[in-house]
C-alpha cells in the first residue's frame, strides 16, 4: 500500500493515550467511547485511521489494541514533550521503509519521496496536490515496476497532516507553500544521523565523514535548510553525550554516533 492514511495528529494522541490507559479494548467503538471519557474529541470517528496508522508504524500491536514497546515510548514522550511528538511521527513515517524489504511499508516510501521532492524544490506551492501525487505515482511505478500503483491528492494530504504540525514549521504563514526550515529539534537531527548510519551500514562508533551528500541526507530527513545544519548540530552534540563532532586526521569534518539513539533518551532531556 503506497497510500498515506489521513490520520490526524490529535486523533493519534488520543488513540495512544486511550490504549495506554485501557489496553486490550476489543472494538473500535470501545476505543472511541473511552477516548471521549478521557476528554478527547475524535475527528475521524468513522474510519479511525489514526489507529490503523499507529499499527502501520509499529506503535500498536497488529491484532490487539495494546501498545508495543515503541508505542509506549512514543506515548510517554508525547505526554512529557508534546512539541516533539509530530517530529517523531514524521521520522517514523520517513524512515520505516527499508530497501531490504521493499514490499513492506510502502506508504513510508511515498512519504519519504514526497519529503525529498519538497526539500529539493526548496520552496514549493501545495496548491495542486494532484500534480504532486501524479509525480510520486510515476516515480513509484518506475521504482517498483508495477503499473497498478495509484496515488491521489488524498495520499499527499495524509502526509501534509503531519508536515503542517512540525515545529518549527515547514510552511509559510498562509500554510500553502513549503519552505525549508532553518532549525529543527536536535532530537530529530540525532535520529537523522542514525538514519544515515543505518542506511549506509556504518558501525556505531565509526567516524561518519560529513561530505555534501551526507549533509544533504540529514537535512532531507529533517526538512532543514543546509544553512542551519551546523547550528542544529551544536545543539544536538550538547544534548546527547553519544554524539560527537570533529575535524582532522585526514577525515575533514566528521560525526561519531557511539550508539543507536532511543526515544527514551529524549524523554529524559
Amino acid at each position: 500500500m503506497f497510500h498515506i492514511r489521513n490520520a490526524h495528529p490529535d486523533d493519534m494522541v488520543a488513540i495512544l493515550a486511550t490504549i495506554d490507559a485501557y489496553p486490550g479494548l476489543p472494538t473500535i467503538g470501545e476505543v472511541l467511547r473511552f477516548a471521549e471519557e478521557l476528554g478527547f474529541t475524535i475527528r475521524d470517528r468513522q474510519r479511525l485511521e489514526a489507529l490503523m496508522t499507529a499499527r502501520d508504524l509499529g506503535l500498536v500491536e497488529p491484532e490487539r489494541n495494546v501498545l508495543t514497546p515503541l508505542g509506549e515510548a512514543v506515548r510517554q514522550l508525547e505526554s512529557q514533550n508534546s512539541e516533539l511528538f509530530c517530529d517523531i511521527i514524521h521520522y517514523l513515517h520517513y524512515a520505516l521503509w527499508d530497501s531490504k524489504c521493499p514490499d513492506a511499508h510502502c506508504f513510508s516510501w511515498t512519504y519519504r519521496h514526497l519529503c525529498d521532492l519538497l526539500w529539493h524544490a526548496g520552496t514549493m506551492s501545495l496548491a495542486d496536490r494532484r500534480d504532486i501525487a501524479a509525480e510520486l505515482e510515476s516515480k513509484a511505478r518506475a521504482a517498483f515496476g508495477r503499473a497498478s500503483i495509484a496515488l491521489s491528492a488524498k495520499s499527499v494530504g495524509g502526509a501534509l497532516l503531519w508536515l503542517m504540525e512540525l515545529n518549527p514549521s515547514v510552511f509559510d504563514e498562509a500554510g500553502n507553500t513549503f519552505i525549508r526550515r532553518r532549525f529543527c529539534p536536535p532530537e530529530l537531527f540525532v535520529l537523522a544521523v542514525d538514519y544515515v548510519y543505518r542506511t549506509n551500514n556504518i558501525t556505531y562508533g565509526t567516524n561518519l565523514l560529513i561530505g555534501e551528500d551526507r549533509r544533504e541526507a540529514i537535512c532531507q530527513v529533517c526538512l532543514l535548510d543546509p544553512d542551519g545544519f551546523d547550528r542544529v548540530l551544536d545543539y544536538a552534540v550538547a544534548q546527547c553525550d553519544y554524539l560527537e563532532k570533529g575535524v582532522g586526521g585526514g577525515w575533514g569534518s566528521y560525526l561519531v554516533l557511539k550508539r543507536q539513539p532511543q526515544l527514551e533518551d529524549f524523554i529524559l532531556i
